[in-house]
């Protein structure tokens, strides 16, 4: 690929490289120039100095503290870092002048064809240009230097690629922030949301368990009363059931005085202690209609067969001596007892207690259908027995 003798050098680059795109084909303009003839005018393009550029300073208008880092240290911080951006754009910094390197063409041609990939034709230009070289020697080297302005062309369209590149993925992470941060502002508003209900329920607890309070505080006189009254009621229970006590003891008394009068045919009615009463105007049942009858026949029998074996008993005129000597005791006083023991013996109400008149030995009967024999004062039953079928009155 040799050049045509009395075509200077940047001819030849204008008709390589100007009219190329991109990616290696011919433009529009090229196939314009192709049908017709076109003309070209050298200008000479000054390089401008870098040490010219005017800086201006960034306004602050929207300077501002994201929402919710209000705190001291960071304002502190970001106040300390505007002043330094301040100080910096303040400084008329001088940027050292770039060194200008030529490039040769051959190497500008070999660079430019492999950035655009076009491998064959850049083995065609290197094998006819060294070619050209062996057979013309070293006359080739004085076509000049590509002027710089190409060679910045380059520099700056692949520092554009890479910028391009970089700029994608900072937008790329910026949409993942912002995505992030539209959902930690969305969980801080839910949690903030959740934090004021619970406040509130924590308020209305707080008065609710105030109002409990003082609606209890105006029990506790009520409850003191009744606790009263219950220890009250307890105190005189227990009074009826020593007033109780002496009375079965003074029946016991009675009874034993009783069974020792040995004067006469004297039935002693057995006294039993305990709660009696008697229904008025009530029918009897077919059992004790049955026991009423078997006590009658039995007691006709009895009667009958006296009066047929034994004599009359003499009819004693003269006054008993010993009706003098029996003295009814008298009632001991009130607070004299004293509770000692408690036993157990029933699961149903005691209907009637007995005590025996010599020897310390009590006989109870219950509605369960049994009666016991306790010794006192341990309370140990001695017998135990089921002598009737139904509750006793």
């Amino acid at each position: 690929m040799a050049a045509p003798s009395g075509v200077p050098p940047m001819r030849v680059l204008e008709e390589l490289g100007i009219n190329l795109s991109p990616t290696g084909e011919v433009t529009e303009t090229e196939a314009v120039a192709a049908e017709g003839a076109y003309y070209l005018e050298q200008v000479t393009i000054t390089e401008t100095s870098e040490d010219e550029c005017e800086y201006e300073e960034i306004p602050d208008d929207n300077f501002s503290i994201p929402e919710g880092e209000e705190d001291l240290a960071k304002a502190i911080h970001m106040v300390d870092e505007q002043a330094t951006d301040t100080h910096i754009l303040e400084q008329q910094t001088i940027l050292p002048s770039r060194h200008v390197m030529q490039e040769a063409i051959e190497d500008f041609l070999c660079n430019f064809l492999i950035k655009m990939g076009m491998t064959r034709t850049l083995d065609c230009f290197q094998a006819e240009w060294y070619e050209l070289i062996q057979k013309t020697g070293s006359d080739l080297r004085t076509l000049g230097n590509v002027p710089d302005v190409y060679s910045q062309v380059m520099l700056l369209e692949t520092e554009n690629k890479n910028l391009k590149k970089d700029l994608k993925h900072f937008k790329q992470a910026a949409e993942k922030a912002k995505e992030d941060l539209l959902k930690t502002q969305k969980e801080r508003d839910f949690h903030r949301m959740h934090h004021k209900r619970i406040l509130q329920e924590k308020n209305k607890l707080i008065a609710d368990l105030k109002g409990l309070k003082l609606h209890y505080a105006s029990y506790e006189p009520t409850i003191r009363v009744l606790h009263e009254k219950h220890h009250a009621l307890l105190k005189e229970k227990m009074l009826t059931s020593l007033e109780r006590d002496r009375a079965v003891g003074k029946i016991s008394g009675l009874q034993a005085t009783l069974k020792n009068i040995d004067i006469g045919h004297i039935q002693v009615p057995v006294i039993k202690a305990g709660h009696t009463y008697e229904k008025e105007n009530s029918s009897e049942g077919p059992t004790q209609k049955n026991l009423r009858e078997a006590r009658e026949e039995n007691g006709y029998k009895t009667k009958m067969k006296s009066e047929r074996k034994d004599s009359e008993f003499p009819v004693d005129m003269q006054p008993d001596p010993n009706l003098t000597a029996c003295t009814e005791s008298l009632p001991t006083a009130k607070f004299d007892y004293r509770l000692n023991n408690i036993f157990r013996l029933h699961e149903l109400p005691v209907s009637c207690i007995v005590m025996h008149p010599f020897r310390d030995y009590l006989v109870s009967c219950s509605e369960d259908r049994l009666w016991k024999m306790v010794g006192l004062p341990k309370g140990n039953v001695i017998l135990t027995g089921s002598g009737h079928s139904d509750w006793l009155s």
